[in-house]
């Protein structure tokens, strides 16, 4: 069963709601409601938004006005359509090409495996995003861990990217080389934590298991550092 959908260029980006998809990815929206709140946030900024889930389950949650940018057309297309909330809107946007002051002023602004994305130009995207978000405001983000046996393969290997049909440049991120980049583009209080066991995709009957041994991979050093996903929060 093919776990991924792809854009117009033929990359893979979204992962298909099946099997472990669903609860992995209502923890990491749930995760994101928590850090809106966390900051009190009024004004919302999602960068690459995909197909509107994340922004939409998002939006339900908190007392926030949304806005989700993404580059492909046919997502936003998607996401429009299934997605409709009066606090919530979708709008095209190029990260690496647009002037992200035209969006307003943000007290969050989040995102879903997506600066490993643009790896080439992270630093002028980071130092964009901290100019545009409020001052006190919040910056949470969640990205691959290159350590993580699964992720390296994927990232680091030539058949690995071939599989998964990444882009030429994408890249996931060691715990260190992600907090030197945040820190380094003016954010303060970065805070870099690596979990997530459960990965996209898996049978609905391995979550059980995978969720019950979790709280101790977790929990120690030992294993911690296997996680599949860094969680990346910042203030500006």
């Amino acid at each position: 069963m093919k776990i991924t959908i792809e854009d117009e260029r033929g990359f893979n980006q979204v992962f298909r709601p099946v099997g472990t998809t669903v609860r992995r990815a209502a923890r990491r929206y749930d995760w994101v409601a928590a850090e809106a709140r966390k900051v009190g946030a009024r004004t919302i900024l999602e960068l690459g938004c995909g197909t509107g889930e994340a922004a939409a389950s998002v939006a339900a949650r908190v007392e926030a006005d949304v806005v989700a940018v993404d580059i492909s057309d046919s997502f936003l297309s998607l996401a429009r359509e299934r997605h409709q909330l009066p606090n919530l809107r979708f709008e095209r946007f190029d990260l690496l090409g647009g002037d992200l002051d035209r969006l307003g002023r943000f007290d969050l602004v989040f995102g879903n495996g997506i600066l490993h994305h643009l790896v080439l130009q992270l630093g002028p995207v980071l130092s964009a995003l901290r100019a545009v978000t409020k001052p006190g405001g919040g910056f949470a983000f969640v990205e691959p861990n290159f350590l993580n046996p699964y992720c390296a393969f994927i990232f680091g290997t030539g058949i690995g990217r071939r599989f998964a049909k990444l882009e030429p440049d994408e890249m996931a991120f060691t715990p260190s080389e992600l907090r030197k980049a945040v820190e380094g583009a003016g954010w303060r209080d970065v805070v870099v934590a690596t979990r997530d066991f459960l990965l996209p995709g898996l049978p609905e009957g391995l979550e059980r298991p995978i969720l019950a041994v979790e709280p101790a991979l977790e929990a120690t050093a030992a294993t911690r550092w296997l996680a599949q996903s860094h969680f990346v929060t910042a203030r500006a």
